[in-house]
């Protein structure tokens, strides 16, 4: 086996888990602007509709997101030969990272 191979073998297992620590990052990030989003739509909206749309999005909406887009991501993670999964999961942690840098130095 090729070190590429064996390193793919090892990481693998635990696709679900780096499914789900991309997912959950991302929502992180871009959390403030999906926010700002649904405080502008919600703006002239009496206040207790306004704080509904709130508790419903940090509480539902996250977590379906977290729960409907981490198997997906999985799924087509799974599906790439060993050489791609290292190449992609590495690339997205390093544009997780850029993001996150770009996004919370504003």
């Amino acid at each position: 086996m090729s070190l590429i191979t064996e390193f793919s073998a090892y990481v693998r297992p635990h696709t679900d888990d780096i499914a789900l620590a991309l997912i959950a990052t991302l929502l992180v990030i871009f959390g403030d602007t999906i926010n700002d989003l649904a405080r502008h739509l919600v703006r002239r909206q009496p206040v207790w509709l306004r704080v509904l749309v709130f508790i419903a999005l940090c509480t539902f909406g996250y977590g379906m997101l977290s729960v409907w887009l981490t198997p997906l991501l999985e799924s087509y993670l799974r599906t790439l030969s060993a050489g791609v999964f290292l190449l992609v999961v590495g690339g997205a942690f390093v544009l997780v990272g850029i993001l996150a840098e770009r996004y919370h130095s504003r």
